[in-house]
């Protein structure tokens, strides 16, 4: 319709609430009501076209049909809602107010459910939210449980991760606790704050405050990590609480973890969720290595990935360099390098030490049955193994061996093709690959794969560039080489500036772009597919360096991503999980 020169609309400021007011007045004195809701046995007169207009349900219920007032069908039964629920819900349709209370949002969301009211469940929705805290917060589960919107069940999910501690230590609020809250909060990656203990003994609090719930004993303990729980709080605690003797499957709990702790060398075995440390973040380690005034330090710092803040978390059992790290079922082996600065590696070191993320404790494991400085390390088939290196004397050697965790052992494996040093490697699918070194007077290019299946190593397509002290590591299917050193015609030291990648599928290496750095004797790990180049030494400016460097495989890009808390060389970085507790207690 088209408007005359000059005219415009006009609305009323009071209209809406004049029409909700006046329908409203209608309703109460029942005055042209024309349906019936009944919820309960209880009827509520209402307005066809008022209903209509806001629930999609009356709307299709409604529109079309040719009811007559006073017959049967306009009388409407609503089941499985409640009477105060529609009546919460009509209540809002004509006054655009609704009252909520937790006692009432439960039924009053089922109504507007069912009578397909959205701006009726958006305001219950919204109501939960904002009254979310540690009083509110069983509740609020058990009714986004039972309600089922995915959105409030993650806001009361989160709410849950965050104040774990504080509902748990709460005496009230924990007793408050439904048997799959208990659950849900016990059964957490992330317990920051909780000891296993702690959590052991409120799920034992919650079970013995009603003995209906010793029932579910074993439903709720299963959630328990036992052997995450020191040995002597086993013996003093748990294992003198009743229900962990009666009950055969708490028993078995208690059994599993008592053994678990009596096999202390065979822990590094394939995890099970019971014996994995509560936490789902993977941090970066950088362990030991040479400082400015070739200092051999002992210290071990941990890093996100951000690398923007570095904690120290403990020191190695004793000062090292030119050695190796593992990490075998989440437990990290330093094995071998040279505890005392000496440039001919005479005097290289067979200890193994083993880290245990749960406490931050260390433990002497076997010796290598060989001395070795600047070898390779790595994990496979559950097994560690040492390849090569400079032996005593400052030799070098073919040798590779192999740690069998279960037996504490370490036995000959098949030997490296040459003697090397100063080489690297990385696992790739259930391969190991180990590229260039130092041999016989001259840098190489060589790389050769280890087949487990057949115990032999077989030479795959060599490198571009010859080098060692360099970089090695897997990041989806490509294997990357970086950096490192060789010598020229003048057999003098250079840097190796390129960055080349390994195709395992095609046996093809490719030159990528130069890198950022010129450094070799830095260590190099993966963490969330980004491979981080720690420290090194320049050629060029003979120095060492702290800078740690980020490349994204995906952008083909390297960035500085930040220091380390001191220049360091022939240090050992990897990745590892550290519970909450272990970086909380180097912090205080």
């Amino acid at each position: 319709m088209s408007h005359s020169p000059g005219s415009r609309s006009l609305t009323s400021d009071t209209y809406l609430a004049k029409l909700l007011e006046g329908a409203g007045s209608l309703r109460s004195q029942n005055a042209l009501c024309d349906v019936t809701l009944e919820a309960d046995g209880v009827r509520f007169p209402a307005h066809k076209i008022i209903l209509a207009s806001v629930s999609s349900y009356c709307k299709v219920l409604f529109v079309g049909t040719s009811t007559r007032a006073g017959s049967p069908d306009t009388n409407v039964r609503l089941k499985a809602i409640s009477a105060g629920g529609l009546r919460n819900v009509l209540n809002f349709i004509y006054s655009n107010t609704l009252e909520l209370s937790l006692q009432n949002v439960e039924e009053t969301f089922k109504a507007a459910q069912t009578l397909l009211i959205r701006e009726v469940l958006k305001l219950c929705l919204q109501f939960l939210e904002e009254n979310l805290n540690q009083r509110t917060f069983p509740d609020t589960l058990r009714i986004a449980r039972g309600l089922a919107p995915g959105e409030l069940r993650q806001k009361a999910m989160r709410y849950l991760r965050r104040h774990h501690k504080q509902i748990l230590m709460d005496p009230q609020g924990l007793q408050e606790l439904d048997k799959e809250t208990l659950c849900e909060i016990i059964a957490q990656t992330d317990v920051e704050g909780c000891s296993e203990l702690e959590l052991f003994n409120a799920a034992i609090s919650w079970l013995l405050h009603d003995s209906t719930r010793l029932r579910g004993a074993a439903d709720i303990l299963r959630q328990i990590r036992f052997p995450l729980i020191p040995l002597q709080d086993l013996q003093s605690c748990v294992q003198e609480t009743p229900i962990m003797r009666s009950d055969s499957t708490c028993h078995r709990y208690l059994q599993e973890a008592l053994s678990y702790h009596a096999q202390l060398y065979a822990q590094p075995a394939p995890q099970t969720q019971r014996t994995s440390v509560r936490t789902s973040t993977s941090l970066l380690l950088v362990l030991g290595g040479r400082t400015t005034d070739n200092r051999v330090c002992s210290d071990v710092w941990a890093a996100d990935e951000s690398c923007s803040a570095w904690r120290k978390i403990g020191e190695l059992a004793t000062p090292v360099y030119n050695h190796c790290v593992a990490v075998l079922s989440n437990f990290l082996f330093v094995i071998g390098g040279q505890s005392s600065f000496d440039p001919s590696g005479k005097q290289p070191s067979n200890e193994v030490f083993r880290f245990d993320p749960r406490d931050a404790s260390w433990l002497q494991v076997c010796s290598m049955l060989e001395r070795r400085t600047r070898f390779h390390a790595d994990v496979l088939a559950d097994r560690i193994l040492a390849v090569g290196g400079g032996a005593l004397l400052g030799k070098l050697t073919s040798t590779m061996e192999a740690y069998e965790p279960a037996e504490n052992k370490w036995e000959r494996a098949a030997s490296f093709p040459v003697p090397v040093a100063d080489h690297t490697g990385t696992t790739h699918k259930g391969i190991l690959y180990v590229s260039g070194g130092f041999s016989a007077g001259k840098t190489l290019r060589d790389t050769y794969s280890y087949l487990p299946r057949l115990r032999r190593w077989v030479p795959n397509r060599a490198m571009a560039f010859a080098r060692c002290d360099h970089g090695m590591a897997a990041v989806t299917n490509k294997i990357y080489c970086i950096g490192g050193r060789t010598l020229n015609a003048a057999e003098e030291w250079i840097q190796v500036a390129e960055t080349e990648y390994y195709c395992p599928v095609t046996d093809q290496w490719t030159t990528l772009t130069l890198s950022p750095f010129d450094c070799c004797q830095f260590s190099a790990a993966v963490l969330h597919s980004r491979l981080y180049i720690t420290g090194g030494g320049a050629l060029r400016r003979m120095s060492k360096e702290d800078s740690v460097f980020v490349y994204d495989p995906d952008g083909q890009v390297w960035k500085k991503a930040g220091v380390l808390p001191t220049a360091l060389v022939d240090h050992a970085a990897c990745v590892i999980q550290l519970p909450c507790a272990v970086t909380a207690d180097q912090q205080k």
